[in-house]
């Protein structure tokens, strides 16, 4: 009887401790870089230039992005969401064979010699994860981007929101899961973006 009652312990102790060993410290930081694969593809005969901006974002203090519930604890990402949406929208527009360029918010404006210029809004970047009940935990994703295109190539501003969430389901919430849910979720956002804008005509050849 003593035994099995030692075994049931272990049962609910155990993982306990396992959890309590890998959530250790005050802040949870989301580790990587958002990136795309390096996809050469020439621009379409021609396609009009389109500039992208970097986007703004209203950063929290010391680059927090979420909560990690369970623990009571602060989610931090230190990259730059405006930026690093910015970089994915203009390398999937590459992709699409749009001569898309990038220019930082420093950098002299001349766009008005462009035909496009592309700027937006990063309304959500954000990673949370809470715990559901027994064992499980649930880290989710939501990220959402406002882009909007203008120019003499366009019949007037094009405008268009995009958002997207994505989550997992684990013992514990860990860095490297934090970064499987978050970096695909903003990738997605990217991609659905730049079919908007592709859809807008943005970047399509001059008539």
């Amino acid at each position: 009887m003593m035994k099995r009652a030692w075994r049931t312990l272990l049962l609910f102790v155990g993982p306990c401790l396992v959890l309590s060993a890998c959530a250790a410290g005050s802040t949870l930081y989301v580790p990587g870089e958002l990136a795309r694969p390096a996809r050469a593809v020439a621009p379409a005969a021609g396609a009009t230039r389109v500039v992208v901006a970097d986007f703004s974002y209203a950063a929290s203090p010391d680059n927090v992005i979420g909560r990690d519930f369970d623990r009571v604890r602060p989610i931090v990402w230190k990259g730059e969401p405006g930026k690093a949406m910015a970089d994915l929208v203009a390398g999937v527009l590459v992709e699409s064979g749009v001569a898309a360029v990038r220019r930082g918010g420093a950098e002299p404006a001349g766009a008005e010699a462009v035909p496009i210029r592309v700027s937006g809004v990063v309304r959500r970047f954000e990673v949370n994860s809470r715990r559901t009940g027994g064992l499980s935990v649930v880290t989710e994703a939501t990220v959402s981007l406002t882009v909007t295109a203008e120019g003499p190539g366009l019949s007037g501003p094009s405008e268009r929101t995009v958002t997207s969430s994505a989550s997992i389901s684990d013992l514990f919430v860990t860095p490297d899961g934090l970064a499987e849910v978050l970096m695909p979720t903003a990738n997605a956002v990217a991609e659905e973006a730049a079919r908007k804008l592709l859809e807008a005509k943005v970047g399509s050849p001059a008539s």
